[in-house]
């Protein structure tokens, strides 16, 4: 029997049509449009989800007493920019940032008890973080609104880089030459580290992070909401192991030998899986408490997934 999932609510009412639906077809793009009072009979709900048939019982009994109370406090499926968001975002930003500016620093974690001694970039501590923000924002509030956040990242990290090469290009002060053994070198040589690493984290960055909200809003349409688990693992499997490798061919080639970044590669690709698996519970509760308090669930039926675009509204 096809399935079908609650896509959007339009809830502009005419005097003939109500509150309309937007339907989408489960595991396709497909959609249509039906009156609320229309869907709510036995033949259509059988057809949806325990969640989607008590949220058309909500909309139906709001339509028929003409009380408008039961819709706006009843989860409304779009995407929003809310204070939420805005705080996801700022946090988002720091620890790119973060990122960019420890990724220069190769560490190392001698690990005894199997002999191994990887090396990574310092920056590995902070950027899994950022797609722990960038899933959170993809299944709460959809592809748009984390579409703008990943570009808003990239624009600051952008101000940083050329603020940092303005402050170089100053005339040094000889009392700050004196105090301190080459001074003015030091400080060039750590802008033409975090030179190279801006191109390299913005190249992974943009793949990397593209991939993963686009991968996981696809997954949501066709698992109909369901396997959260599943799909931030997907998603995440492929958005690393193309950003980890832009990004250290680009950063450490020439630098570094070949075996190096491919171990470091590596590390980095299983590290942030790792991670990311580690931190599930930690991103559920967000998503769940999030979902709740801004009443967003967005399923990114008719989306444009360009990600040259800043547009968070349909």
């Amino acid at each position: 029997m096809e399935m079908y999932q609650i896509a959007s609510v339009l809830e502009t009412r005419g005097e003939n049509q109500g509150i309309l639906i937007n339907i989408n077809v489960s595991g396709t793009s497909k959609t249509f449009q039906k009156n609320i009072q229309e869907i709510h009979s036995k033949e259509w709900l059988e057809k949806f989800s325990s969640k989607d048939v008590a949220y058309i019982r909500f909309l139906a009994a709001d339509e028929y007493n003409g009380n408008r109370q039961l819709i706006t406090s009843s989860p409304v499926r779009k995407g929003a920019v809310t204070n939420n968001v805005v705080f996801l975002g700022m946090f988002f930003v720091c620890f790119l940032i973060m990122s960019n500016l420890t990724a220069s620093k190769v560490a190392s974690l001698p690990l005894a008890a199997f002999s191994v001694n990887p090396e990574f970039p310092a920056a590995l501590i902070f950027f899994p973080i950022t797609y722990l923000f960038s899933n959170v924002l993809t299944e709460v509030y959809g592809y748009k609104v984390a579409r703008m956040v990943i570009w808003c990242g990239f624009t600051c990290s952008a101000v940083v880089l050329i603020g940092t090469w303005a402050v170089v290009q100053l005339p040094s002060a000889e009392s700050w030459l004196n105090s301190t053994k080459n001074a003015q070198e030091s400080y060039e040589s750590l802008f033409n580290a975090y030179t190279r690493v801006f191109v390299a984290s913005s190249l992974a960055y943009f793949f990397g992070e593209f991939l993963n909200a686009i991968v996981l809003a696809k997954l949501k349409i066709l698992s109909g909401g369901r396997h959260f688990y599943l799909r931030v693992v997907g998603s995440t499997i492929v958005a690393v192991s193309i950003d980890s490798t832009i990004f250290c061919l680009v950063a450490f080639y020439g630098m570094l030998s070949d075996a190096s970044i491919l171990t470091m590669a590596i590390t980095q690709i299983l590290f942030k899986i790792t991670y990311e698996i580690a931190m599930l519970p930690v991103t559920y509760r967000i998503v769940a408490f999030l979902k709740n308090k801004d009443r967003a669930d967005y399923f990114d039926v008719k989306t444009n997934f360009t990600p040259f675009s800043l547009k968070t509204e349909d």
